[in-house]
């Protein structure tokens, strides 16, 4: 077990309570959530007053499912942005596309009731970063995080091909940690210079 895990599960104990700023509820800082059978711990920032802003139970609430897999996605989750119907092959990945790649390029693809539409003309669906739904891991494209209006919503980010077609010159983009919001925020593009070899 990873340290970070092993802390997120001892505080998930504390005798701590406060009381969110924007929901209301009395809440731990720190805790379970269980969604579409699926149960995760989170652990909430402070916000400027010292509370936080939602309690757990209506973190919980904030979860979707994926549009393709239907496995949960959960407030702080990485995901994709991706229209349905055919879009051409896969031109990174040497693998034979997923079930659910499949499906999503299926031409006759009906969009299910539980699908959140990031915009819907044309529509592009809200999906998870998980290894059978996305390309790769460079369309991440966001974060779902609480909205203003007490429901999730996505946090907008540019995928890497956005940032690197954005820039001036050749450059390539350095990615620890797909999952971390700070990193999105903050990407490291170095720019690429050709070597000839030999």
């Amino acid at each position: 077990m990873r340290l970070k895990n092993l802390r997120l599960k001892l505080r998930v104990w504390s005798p701590f309570r406060y009381t969110a700023t924007k929901c209301g509820h009395r809440t731990k800082q720190t805790g379970n959530i269980t969604a579409f059978g699926r149960t995760i711990i989170i652990s909430m920032p402070k916000n400027k007053k010292g509370s936080v802003d939602y309690c757990l139970e209506c973190i919980g609430k904030m979860t979707i499912q994926c549009a393709w897999c239907r496995n949960p996605i959960f407030i702080g989750n990485p995901i994709t942005l991706y229209s349905p119907g055919p879009h051409g092959e896969l031109f990174f990945s040497s693998e034979e596309p997923s079930e659910v790649q499949k499906e999503r390029r299926d031409g006759d693809f009906i969009i299910p009731d539980h699908a959140i539409a990031y915009s819907e003309n044309p529509p592009v669906l809200v999906g998870c970063l998980r290894m059978n739904c996305a390309d790769t891991g460079a369309d991440r494209a966001g974060f779902w995080m609480p909205g203003e209006d007490g429901k999730g919503a996505v946090q907008r980010v540019p995928t890497v091909y956005e940032l690197m077609l954005g820039t001036e010159g050749k450059s390539m983009m350095l990615i620890g940690d797909t999952h971390d919001i700070v990193e999105a925020m903050n990407p490291t593009l170095v720019p690429h210079e050709a070597k000839k070899i030999g």
